[in-house]
């Protein structure tokens, strides 16, 4: 179902004369969008026929091969997966020739729409809250991606368009997942065009819209983080003005911390979310049921889930006046005598008495109550410390110079990347087995290239946190380098713990690249060996050591050259960065 053709909580239309589609008799159209309109129905012969929803898509596209295929896709695929946090199917009708998908009705409102009465108030999802959705989605998820066909054969089902507008809140606390439209499966009727990308761009994954060029379970693992950063944060994590620039941010833009920029919940589950975020495949979660499994440890169990009731106290404080002019519609729209409360109880659904002033009263201090302020907004979003760099060259101070190139270190403020791995697995450092343990190592910066103990690693693209497999008997600590995309060279010393391999002492030394006479052009010095360098962006005198084998002189150079050199800007522990 198209992003703007679900079902909403706004007040839905009861018009005389919305006909039939098929067998069904439609009583109220509850969302309309570009490509499709949806409404409230229920079949026409029959007193205790419930509620559905039925979608028809718009006169103009019902006879496109390319969206009649894809309707058969969502209808097809829909249908095989049956979950309770999964919308379900029930059929693909044709009326006049015309298609029409049937599906059950939820009552409630999707996340997008919840996110939007809160945003409005200045408020966001309680953590507890946006973990149980989270889980809810997850287990959707999870159960489409290993559906079998009848032989075993799996389908191989991605939903690839994972965003708040196409998760359901039901007035029963319960998220589902809809919407599998541009699903992607092994034996799709629609094939997608090479390098075509689909879904709504700030909830994409990475590796589908960069060289690589993959689509699997990790991309909605990827996309789910995202709409769990976004519940708690109570704002959009990539944005731009443009959708390149939106894409860009996908790539490449800082991925914050929620507990920097000021959201209350505990490190390891901020830690869960950021790796799931995670740009890097090997570090990112497997698959969803991984990450729920994660989620739901690093959140304490269930005294810090919601449970469903409490979601649906939410749903019902934000939108049950709308819902009770809903069902004033059906009442309206019945055109057959039917008793609005039978229809309402053979479809599962509670009367909505008028409200009182002491109703709206309560359910104004319930949002208060369940729906905490939205973090700080002193967090700016955007790479700050490229911008700082681009106006180095206006700076006349040599120590604010070095102020700008410690600013290199300031994308350490932008992610904070601490990722823990609090699964429920036996400790690793005194486990018999395996003979490997998975270290996860947060880097002060995104780094292209890394050196972990004797293992080195290209990031590609580049990434803020790195894994790697070292053998079960090794000790706890080791020495990591991060080399930068801007040529900045991080180095620590870094020690386990619970799976985590974090700086020791002030963290993290960071400083220019150093290069070799064989790997750049300058001008020589003596001999041949030692070369300086045209001054960085910032003003930075750059000298190149000897290669190996150099004269005496070339050395001495080298030594006196190094002795003026620009110090280590500075040192980051815990993703901040302290000048020197």
């Amino acid at each position: 179902m198209p992003a703007d053709d679900r079902p909403s909580p706004a007040t839905g239309n009861a018009q005389a004369g919305l006909g039939r589609c098929g067998s069904y008799e439609l009583l109220v159209e509850i969302a309309a969008g570009g490509m499709a309109t949806v409404y409230l129905a229920r079949k026409a012969a029959g007193r205790d026929a419930p509620l559905v929803a039925v979608k028809r898509p718009h006169r103009h596209l019902a006879s496109e091969k390319a969206f009649l295929t894809m309707l058969v896709d969502e209808a097809r695929l829909a249908s095989s997966i049956q979950h309770d946090n999964v919308v379900k199917v029930r059929e693909l009708g044709f009326d006049n020739g015309e298609p029409f998908i049937v599906m059950d009705y939820v009552e409630g409102a999707s996340l997008a729409d919840v996110r939007r009465e809160l945003s409005v108030a200045g408020r966001a999802i309680d953590p507890r809250f946006a973990v149980r959705i989270g889980l809810d989605a997850l287990a959707g998820l999870q159960a489409a991606h290993v559906l079998h066909d009848d032989k075993g054969k799996p389908l191989g089902i991605v939903h690839r368009d994972v965003s708040p507008h196409n998760l359901l809140i039901g007035c029963d606390g319960s998220a589902r997942l809809t919407d599998f439209g541009i699903a992607k499966a092994a034996d799709r009727v629609q094939t997608t065009r090479t390098h075509e990308v689909k879904g709504k761009l700030a909830y994409l994954a990475p590796e589908r819209i960069d060289k690589r060029r993959l689509c699997t379970a990790q991309s909605d693992v990827f996309s789910m983080a995202v709409v769990l950063w976004e519940c708690i944060a109570g704002r959009r994590l990539f944005r731009g003005d443009e959708a390149i620039e939106t894409l860009q941010e996908v790539i490449s833009g800082p991925i914050p911390s929620l507990r920097r920029i000021g959201a209350p919940i505990p490190q390891a589950l901020d830690d869960t979310i950021l790796r799931g975020l995670s740009r890097d495949l090997e570090t990112r979660y497997k698959t969803a049921a991984e990450f729920a499994d994660a989620l739901q440890h690093a959140a304490g169990g269930r005294p810090n889930i919601a449970t469903p009731a409490e979601v649906a106290c939410l749903v019902e404080a934000l939108f049950g006046e709308r819902l009770r002019v809903r069902h004033a519609n059906i009442r309206d729209a019945l055109h057959d005598g039917s008793d609005v409360e039978h229809v309402l109880e053979v479809s599962g659904l509670n009367r909505r008495p008028e409200p009182t002033p002491s109703m709206r009263e309560r359910d104004r201090l319930a949002i208060q109550n369940i729906a905490p302020p939205a973090p700080s907004a002193r967090y700016s979003f955007g790479n700050a410390s490229e911008n700082l760099l681009r106006k180095g060259a206006r700076f006349a101070s040599p120590r604010v110079r070095l102020v700008a190139l410690g600013a290199v270190g300031l994308l350490g403020l932008a992610v904070l990347v601490g990722v823990l791995t609090r699964s429920g697995a036996p400790d690793p450092l005194t486990s018999a087995a395996p003979i490997i343990r998975r270290v996860i190592v947060p880097l002060p910066f995104s780094a292209k290239h890394v050196t972990f103990d004797d293992q080195s690693r290209d990031l590609t693209p580049p990434t803020d946190v790195a894994a790697f497999d070292v053998p079960r008997e090794s000790g706890a600590r080791h020495r990591i380098t991060a080399l930068a995309v801007d040529g900045s060279k991080a180095e620590a010393y870094v020690r386990e713990a619970e799976g985590v391999a974090r700086p020791e002492g002030p963290g993290f030394t960071i400083e220019p690249l150093e290069t070799y006479a064989d790997e750049a052009q300058g001008t020589p010095i003596a001999d041949g060996n030692l070369l300086e360098l045209p001054p960085t962006k910032n003003g930075v005198k750059r000298v190149v050591k000897p290669r190996s084998g150099a004269s005496r002189a070339a050395r001495d150079a080298a030594a006196s050259a190094s002795a003026e050199a620009p110090k280590p800007i500075g040192t980051v522990k815990d993703g901040f960065t302290k000048l020197r």
